[in-house]
């Protein structure tokens, strides 16, 4: 079954369409069908797989009441969708809810900033209220982006949103230079930012939360 994957900060700058490009680009190399939703208004999303150096389907769509069907139409698709990734607006609006409510997994980017963790900490908490409302779980998880890991301030921020019970990847998307390039070009991620990626990728996939690499479908034939 598709599975649909939701990128959502209401901070706007935390590394929303950098994460989803990484993600869903690594997931083509390994096989998965995937296309790919933006419903930002600045359109970076679109941007990058316009340039069609990454094998996905993609779409943009700005009418909140409108996001749901689309997501429902793709997921009729034949051949069907391994996964569809939605990518939003950085505030809290009606888009963002119907995002939320259309996912399966939800990723919270944030960088090693106070405003970041305290936007990524707003914005589990309305994941939460969103899945209450729904009655069915959701779930929802932190990505540190743009990071130098060994600094003081990346831990007290992960230490500040363990505190808070927020829940995050032991991964994260390192600062590198290969996360600009990649916008600009169209492709996966390349170098040392491919590996940092892969590792975000792998601790998703440790963990159960990628369908495609559950379902027996990976590795695809060529």
């Amino acid at each position: 079954m598709t599975q649909v994957i939701s990128v959502v900060q209401e901070k706007g700058g935390a590394g929303k369409t950098t994460l989803l490009t990484a993600i869903a680009s690594l997931m083509v190399v390994d096989g998965a069908r995937i296309a790919v939703i933006d419903t930002d208004p600045q359109r970076h999303l679109e941007s990058w797989a316009k340039k069609e150096k990454t094998n996905l389907d993609w779409v943009f769509e700005e009418d909140d009441e409108k996001l749901l069907p689309t997501v429902k139409a793709l997921k009729k698709a034949e051949p069907a969708y391994d996964a569809i990734f939605v990518d939003t607006a950085g505030f809290k609006s009606a888009m963002s809810m119907h995002a939320i409510a259309a996912a399966n997994l939800i990723l919270i980017p944030s960088k090693a900033n106070e405003a970041d963790a305290k936007g990524a900490k707003r914005t589990f908490s309305h994941v939460q209220s969103v899945a209450e409302t729904m009655e069915r779980e959701i779930p929802a998880l932190v990505v540190m982006m743009d990071v130098d890991t060994h600094t003081n301030i990346t831990q007290a921020i992960t230490d500040a949103l363990d505190a808070q019970g927020v829940p995050r990847l032991g991964a994260m998307c390192a600062h590198r230079t290969g996360f600009k390039e990649m916008t600009s070009t169209g492709m996966a991620p390349q170098g040392a930012a491919k590996t940092s990626a892969q590792s975000v990728l792998a601790d998703l996939q440790g963990r159960g939360l990628i369908n495609f690499y559950r379902s027996g479908a990976w590795p695809k034939s060529a």
